[in-house]
């Protein structure tokens, strides 16, 4: 890997992470709006995380289709999707959650993830694959 190749994958993981911010704070933002003090579920984290594998799973099937180059897949790939999505505040929303004593909440989200995650990076593949036959 170049170094130029190296920085881009970084440029891209801060734009990710910049984006998982920001969708983070407009979330507690509008938990504030409507008077709510602390979060109920981690609804930010399910969103990035399952637009993040959506994504991934689009520009995999492009770039598996011969559509997208390896380079762009490293950059948006491993750079934009993996800044935007985040295992360790899934891991601490876990946490938050059972510490809460909702259990059955803290379940439907870890099954949320799972299900979201690998549902929508399949469709986003299928449909990378599907745009680059029509390119």
């Amino acid at each position: 890997m170049t170094w130029a190749l190296a920085f881009a994958i970084g440029l891209g993981a801060g734009l990710g992470s910049q984006l998982r911010f920001a969708t983070e704070r407009w979330h507690a933002a509008a938990r504030r709006r409507r008077g709510l003090r602390a979060a109920t579920f981690p609804w930010a984290t399910l969103v990035v995380n399952a637009t993040g594998s959506a994504v991934l799973g689009a520009l995999t099937g492009a770039h598996a289709a011969g559509a997208l180059d390896a380079t762009w897949l490293a950059i948006a790939g491993a750079g934009v999707c993996g800044g935007l999505t985040t295992f360790s505040t899934l891991a601490l929303d876990v946490v938050v959650l059972l510490r809460a004593r909702w259990w059955a909440r803290a379940a439907w989200y870890v099954g949320a993830q799972l299900v979201a995650g690998l549902s929508l990076f399949a469709l986003g593949f299928t449909l990378g694959l599907e745009v680059a036959a029509l390119v």
